[in-house]
This record gives C-alpha cells, structure tokens and sequence, in this order.
C-alpha cells in the first residue's frame, strides 16, 4: 500500500481553486494601488520642479532686491534724488537754467 497514492477529494480541489481566486484578487489589487501610487509619484515629482524652480525665482529676485537696497543707501543715488526731485546743488555748483 505504499505505493497507492490517492486522488484529491473535490473538497481539496475547490480549495485550492478558492485560494487561487483569493492570491489572484490580491495580486489584481495590488497592482491597481502600484498605478495609483506611481501616478501619485509623477504628481509630486512636477510639483517638486515647480516648487524647486519657484524656490530660485525667489533667491534671484531676493538678490535683486538685495542690490537695490545697497544702491538706495549709496551716496549715488541719495545725491541724483536730490538733485533731481528736491533741486538741491551743493554750496559751489553754478546751476545753469534755459530761458523759456
């Protein structure tokens, strides 16, 4: 008797088919969420280059401004605002004006 196997009872078979089923529902939903999370990934990914771009318009436009708060307090600048908005000279400068 050693030799005999026996056949699978029809129990056995619908069991395994069963969880067959069970592992192929699983794999299915698996990789339903493996697309949604790469879609989600591309998504943060642009917004990452937006924001990262955003991010050095930013620096550029912080330095720009930087530059021009070292120009307003420069002697340059407060000397060209009086002269050309208060009509200030200094005490030695001869101001020439056309007649109209």
């Amino acid at each position: 008797m050693a030799g005999k196997r026996r056949k699978p009872s029809s129990s056995n078979r619908r069991g395994m088919v069963a969880i067959a089923l069970i592992v192929m529902i699983l794999l299915i939903g698996l990789l339903v969420q493996s697309q949604r999370l790469s879609s989600q990934n591309r998504q943060y990914e642009a917004k990452k280059s937006e924001l990262e771009q955003r991010i050095n318009d930013e620096e550029l436009r912080a330095g720009e401004i930087e530059n021009l708060d070292d120009y307003v307090n420069s002697t340059e600048y407060i000397e060209k605002v009086a002269r050309e908005k208060l009509g200030l000279v200094y005490e030695d400068e001869i101001l020439f004006q056309a007649e109209n």
